[in-house]
């Protein structure tokens, strides 16, 4: 019988959804119809350049890629994939001659191209595993499961160079790269088929085609037992949050920090490399898994013990040091900002007016979304009532933990002031959110709120005056009208600028008379999102970067063993890279790194933290549509760079953005560099100001009523502005 099968006839497609997507082009971005267009009229021209073939040949497991699991000798089906190297020719093509939209559209489209051979691939294992009376296993992938060695063995042991004329390279990457390899362990029962991407077991959490069915989790909490049942794409923690169980993740469910941990006792939980870094080969043995690394293919019984909140931190701006004493205080006020990644909240002292204390906590809604678009259509499709249970109990949790820790009783609190973006003050409020994501974009109410204790916060352990601050429209919310008040817009006689570096990249350029606002969908990564290695402002985050001679020096928050890379850390590795010359004016990080990253440093585990293409394309779409704005912002008040007399760069920076970096990879305008103050959170010191003023609800609203709003969707000179702004050391 034969070993050999080549697989003749296949075909491709493309998904225009899929591939949007992939390059997070969403009908909420400014240039969605210009893309989309430019989609239509590539496609079928990129397809038609395709060159599919495959093939499958079976063989057996050399020492050199055995695993613990699966040793020398273990039977299996080497699979080779490829479109061939046209379409990746377009996308050179195109970056190489300034085209940047088509190059990433090229790219995108061969991704998906690969992707839709792989139905055509699983018929194929059927028909031959049925010939040769075998069963399927698992599916195995490299980097994940085997060593990328696996790929040299396969395209030895296939023949591709001779058969197709595909390469590799020393470090065994198939070339064409949009180039498929896997393999399948077989077994002797010819009733199992586990041919199928295994999502469960791979790392890439954030892929656009993870698809998971549900499981049902036993969860075992002392003498209590409970059900729950896991969504689509889940990982344990989330569904555990989702059901209300604490889980302390201070790296954001990445298995870094070891603190979300579970003990499986009935169901499979495969033991990840995390894991092993985690617990101890008798920890293992006992069923101790990180649930955040756990994505259930059965049904589990799990038990665990609730961490203690003292266990969860997140860096804030203060150090302990300059927390001050607030015995003798005759009443207390407590200034909030919800930010869509992080709440952050002050306890201020009514006589005194000074900071007592500071309390930083993740927001739990990250779970249904790292941005405001995704929170909104979670609120749409039914989960309006969990997202508001969320932040609810965030604030009671903080404001809890804010008190005790200043030892100040929580019926000495009188008033409490909260800023954030119109989305998050919806969520809070219980309101509909389907008139947020949609022309006309109509939010239900962003005036200026008063409510109790009770009726915002559902809680009436407290007899505080709650009020939300007011916003200017569904996209420019409470939060930059908190920042404009706290660096007095209001009274400026000269022109300043804010800019919020956050998902929602809000900004507003004015003065007392005249104030312009926009907002641009600019994505997670200033705060680490979307970043491979991209973390929060936690210890042992690399924050500060120098490269010479294409050798890393860093430096990490509080000095810790690097653990992985902020925002501040991304934006320095990016403009170090193009200052070495090693990304190109288009944002193509050089051959020798491309496929595997530049290497950062490592984790004390061994683990290589590295900055890749990737992280650089999040990075220049983040910074184009800042910069697209500010630009946009600057014609249309009539104004140039240089006649702006103050920036405030506000955001996620607890650990300082280096101006001249953020200047380097065209972020902000060179003009900009010796009047850019970076600021920190501007809402939350809006939001202490406020308390501390007794004319703030008509300053906010002076403030209000001078601003108008800048719609950038629609606006040519932001398009042509985006356009430019992704290329790198040009102006």
């Amino acid at each position: 019988m034969e070993q050999f099968y080549e697989l003749h006839g296949l075909k491709v497609s493309s998904d225009k959804k899929k591939v949007l997507d992939a390059i997070d082009c969403y009908p909420d971005n400014p240039v969605y119809d210009e893309i989309a267009e430019e989609y239509d009229e590539i496609f079928e021209e990129m397809l038609s350049v395709a060159e599919p073939v495959g093939i499958l040949g079976f063989g057996k497991l050399p020492k050199e890629i055995e695993t613990e699991e699966y040793r020398e000798g273990t039977p299996v089906i080497y699979t080779v994939t490829s479109i061939g190297g046209g379409i990746s020719q377009r996308s050179t093509q195109a970056f190489g001659e300034g085209d940047y939209v088509k190059g990433m559209l090229c790219d995108a489209i061969a991704d998906d191209a690969l992707f839709s051979m792989e139905d055509q691939l699983v018929e194929q294992l059927k028909l031959r595993c049925a010939e040769h009376h075998t069963g399927i296993l698992r599916r195995l992938e490299a980097p994940h499961d085997l060593p990328m060695e696996a790929q040299r063995v396969a395209w030895k042991y296939l023949e591709l160079q001779r058969r197709f004329g595909i390469g590799i390279s020393e470090g065994y990457m198939l070339d064409p790269v949009k180039t498929s390899c896997q393999v399948f362990v077989l077994t002797d029962d010819e009733e199992k088929f586990r041919a199928e991407h295994d999502c469960r077991r791979c790392k890439n959490v954030n892929c656009r085609f993870r698809n998971i069915p549900e499981a049902e989790i036993t969860v075992k909490e002392g003498a209590e037992t409970r059900r729950i049942r896991m969504n689509p794409g889940e990982s344990l923690m989330e569904g555990l949050i989702r059901e209300g169980y604490y889980i302390s993740a201070i790296c954001g469910g990445k298995g870094r920090c070891g603190k979300c941990r579970v003990q499986v006792l009935g169901g499979g939980a495969p033991i990840t490399a995390e894991d092993r870094k985690a617990f101890s080969e008798n920890e293992l043995a006992e069923g101790w898994r990180l649930s955040c690394m756990l994505y259930p293919k059965e049904d589990l019984e799990i038990s665990f013990a609730l961490d203690d909140e003292s266990q969860f931190e997140i860096l804030s701006d203060e150090t302990p040091e300059e927390q001050t004493n607030g015995s003798g205080e005759s009443a207390y006020e407590i200034a909030v900002d919800i930010g869509t990644t992080t709440i952050a909240m002050e306890l201020i002292g009514k006589d005194s007016g000074k900071n007592l204390h500071t309390v930083t906590l993740i927001n739990s809604q990250r779970l249904y979304g790292a941005d405001v678009i995704s929170r909104i259509q979670a609120s749409n499709d039914g989960k309006k009532e969990e997202l508001q249970k969320h932040i609810r109990a965030d604030l009671l949790c903080g404001i809890r933990k804010l008190t005790d820790e200043a030892q100040v009783p929580l019926s000495k609190v009188k008033r409490i002031a909260i800023a954030g973006n119109t989305t998050m003050g919806h969520l809070l409020m219980g309101y509909p959110c389907d008139t947020l994501g949609v022309y006309p974009f109509t939010p239900v109410n962003i005036d200026l709120i008063h409510g109790t204790f009770e009726q915002i916060l559902g809680s009436d352990e407290c007899a505080a005056e709650v009020i939300l601050l007011p916003g200017i429209s569904t996209y420019v919310g409470g939060d930059i009208v908190s920042g404009l008040y706290a660096y007095g817009f209001d009274n400026e006689e000269e022109v300043c600028l804010l800019v919020d570096l956050g998902t929602n990249g809000e900004m507003a350029i004015g003065k007392k008379d005249k104030i312009l606002v926009a907002s641009t969908a600019a994505g997670p990564a200033f705060e680490g999102g979307n970043i491979t290695w991209g973390t929060g402002s936690i210890a042992g985050a690399i924050c500060s970067v120098e490269i010479h001679e294409e050798k890393p020096t860093i430096k990490t928050i509080r000095n810790q063993p690097p653990v992985g890379i902020c925002g501040t850390g991304a934006i320095e590795t990016l403009s170090e890279l193009v200052r070495e010359e090693l990304v190109d004016s288009m944002g193509l990080l050089d051959e020798k790194y491309f496929s595997e990253g530049f290497l950062l440093g490592q984790t004390q585990a061994g683990e290589k933290i590295v900055f890749t293409q990737q992280d650089i394309r999040e990075l220049q779409l983040a910074k184009a549509a800042v910069r697209a704005g500010v630009e946009t912002l600057l014609v249309r008040y009539g104004i140039t760079a240089d006649q702006v007399s103050k920036v405030y760069l506000a955001g996620g920076f607890r650990y300082k953005l280096d101006r001249a970096k953020a200047a380097r990879i065209g972020m902000v305008p060179e003009e900009f560099l010796d009047r850019i103050h970076a600021v920190g959170n501007s809402s939350l010191a809006g939001a202490v100001k406020f308390l501390g003023q007794e004319n703030g609800e008509e300053v906010l609203q002076k403030i209000v009523e001078k601003s108008t709003e800048i719609g950038l969707s629609t606006d040519k000179n932001f398009n042509e502005f985006y356009m430019d702004a992704m290329l790198f050391g040009e102006e």
